[in-house]
């Protein structure tokens, strides 16, 4: 098995978190359950030209996709498939930095996933076939850097109120009203929840959702006994109940199935069946 990650230099670096390659034999389970986090992912096949991604109800296939597809902002879970042999590349978004790649707001893509070439046309199938006659990963990753900011459709800058509010979500707890920082932005509610979500793909207050929900698995990813009541306490949640309703909203798995779940890591679990 192969693991693989780069960070690209700027100004990619203030939109791409890393870009990722994993080379492996397939996992002993066939499906993994994937949880939401609200970023976006690039993911690029180099074993196979199909993608399929399962039914919520973890039924046969719900679609097939070409050999690249992203993943809109998710504040749903999905299905991926672990069956086959895997080369696969991939790109990592920081929330909000797909937008310059895109021609269309990006919360057009929440809780969807879309073949590559339906955004990028031809470019998509022009990357992948440069990407397969790569001779090293460090080449494959400096081939998708270059060509990335060739693809991007508009300036590679952020809306300022945007990375504002995202400096300010992003601390965890977070324990501020929305309103206290939509009064420091100076737009009205409005006007910039339109804007957060075209650009990031995702309402302010379900991306502060989806924030909490994650510093929850970062802390069950580091321990095996758990006291509930401090976890939601510490996470910001209003009481054990709001904690157990968002958990399962997100992941449709009680918090303690979750922690005792086989072949678990950080947004994934394996589903055996």
């Amino acid at each position: 098995m192969l693991i693989r990650t780069y960070t690209p230099q700027a100004p990619l670096s203030g939109f791409v978190d890393y870009f990722w390659y994993f080379e492996g034999y397939a996992p002993p389970h066939s499906k993994e359950l994937s949880l939401p986090d609200g970023s976006i992912e690039l993911v690029i096949n180099l074993h196979n030209d199909k993608i399929k991604l399962f039914s919520r109800e973890y039924k046969d296939p719900l679609r097939t996709y070409g050999s690249s597809v992203i993943c809109g902002p998710h504040s749903e879970y999905f299905i991926i498939d672990t069956s086959a042999e895997a080369t696969v590349l991939g790109i990592h978004f920081i929330p909000g930095g797909i937008s310059p790649f895109l021609k269309m707001p990006v919360n057009e893509l929440h809780n969807t996933h879309v073949s590559l070439d339906a955004l990028w046309g031809a470019s998509a199938y022009d990357l992948r076939e440069m990407l397969l006659q790569s001779q090293t990963v460090d080449e494959m990753f400096r081939i998708l850097e270059a060509n990335l900011i060739k693809l991007a459709s508009r300036p590679l800058i952020r809306h300022p109120a945007v990375s504002f509010a995202l400096n300010e979500f992003m601390r965890l707890p977070h324990t501020r009203p929305l309103s206290d920082v939509i009064d420091q932005i100076g737009l009205s509610q409005r006007r910039f929840i339109q804007i957060f979500k075209e650009e990031v793909g995702l309402t302010p207050k379900l991306f502060c959702r989806l924030r909490r929900f994650q510093e929850v698995l970062n802390r069950l990813d580091h321990t095996k006994c758990v006291n509930w009541l401090d976890v939601a306490i510490a996470c910001g949640y209003y009481d054990q109940m709001h904690f157990i309703k968002d958990f399962q909203a997100f992941s449709s798995l009680n918090p303690t199935d979750y922690l005792s779940a086989q072949g678990r890591h950080h947004n994934h679990v394996a589903i055996h069946n």
